[in-house]
């Protein structure tokens, strides 16, 4: 298999537009104590914000799960928790003032996405308009464009058979 790096992706605290932490540039680990953090099912070893954050700083929230990025939407605007999202999933629902996005610590919390495939098919030629193509998704207007993304597979119908191992990491979020 190959891994190509597609781009990097900053993962803000989405909060509620009422929640107390709306305040502030940033929010830090000790800030989020005490609310339940809404995530898809995954283990928390694959949840940057409690691998990275959370754990380290030994705060230890209550979790909830959703399968659906809009339901974790919904759930935090109903102030039913917080959630820790890609930038590139809220752009819509924060310009519409559904959520606020806060950035995770001074620095923020980043993370990147990668294709894989098996070898045989990972010519630069097809890589490169997947990470092209991707690229172009992740600017759109819009957020996250999933039509704009698989175009690029459907000129290459093999590297579309591969597609639910191109999302190796944040596999729930499409």
């Amino acid at each position: 298999m190959t891994v190509w790096p597609l781009f990097r992706f900053e993962i803000l605290a989405v909060l509620a537009n009422e929640l107390r932490l709306v305040c502030g540039k940033f929010v830090e680990a000790a800030d989020l104590a005490g609310e339940t953090l809404i995530t898809y099912p995954v283990p928390e070893l694959r949840i940057d914000v409690m691998r990275d954050v959370l754990s380290p700083a030994n705060i230890h929230l209550k979790r909830r799960t959703a399968e659906l990025t809009i339901a974790i939407l919904q759930l935090v605007a109903s102030r039913r928790g917080i959630a820790a999202l890609p930038n590139w999933g809220l752009r819509k629902y924060i310009e519409n003032d559904y959520v606020i996005g806060k950035r995770i610590g001074k620095e923020g919390l980043w993370s990147e996405l990668h294709a894989v495939m098996p070898k045989s098919e990972s010519t630069a030629a097809v890589c490169g308009g997947i990470h092209r193509d991707s690229a172009r998704a992740v600017r759109g207007a819009a957020g996250w464009n999933y039509a704009a993304l698989t175009n690029g597979f459907r000129r290459n119908p093999s590297i579309g058979r591969h597609f639910q191992a191109f999302m190796l990491r944040n596999a729930r979020q499409c």
